[in-house]
């Protein structure tokens, strides 16, 4: 699977609300898989990382000198994307996501299961991401 860097200004989740944005998520009751939805610094991505991932990682790009292949990236439109990051969007203060209900914020539905999280965005593109394994879609 070939994989897609987010360009340094859209990596940089961790940016500040701003009266034209949100960045707001969630994370799974284990509190080992998060994600965040941010449309205040640019176009709205949605991103979640998951923390000691058991599953082979990708091999890292030379174009990423930063972390790899523990988080995924999704644009409203666009297909899924791992993503080279410094930051993570695991908090534990983000709101607890129970196993079952769905989320969705903007073109964004995310279902929360034992099994890890399924996301996808309005064109159906998307990604499922656990512990021990992920898929693009």
């Amino acid at each position: 699977m070939k994989a897609r860097l987010l360009p340094l200004a859209l990596l940089l989740l961790s940016a500040p609300v701003s009266a034209q944005g949100t960045v707001t998520g969630f994370q799974l009751p284990s509190g080992r898989l998060a994600c965040q939805y941010d449309d205040a610094s640019g176009p709205p991505t949605l991103r979640c990382d998951v923390l000691e991932p058991t599953f082979k990682k990708a091999p890292r790009p030379t174009e990423c000198p930063l972390e790899w292949g523990d988080a995924l990236g999704l644009g409203a439109a666009g297909k899924p994307f791992l993503v080279c990051h410094g930051d993570t969007v695991l908090d534990p203060s983000t709101p607890v996501l129970r196993y079952g209900p769905s989320w969705r914020k903007g073109k964004f539905t995310c279902r929360a299961s034992t099994a890890g999280v399924r996301c996808s965005n309005a064109a159906g593109h998307g990604f499922e991401l656990a512990r021990a394994r992920y898929r693009l879609f």
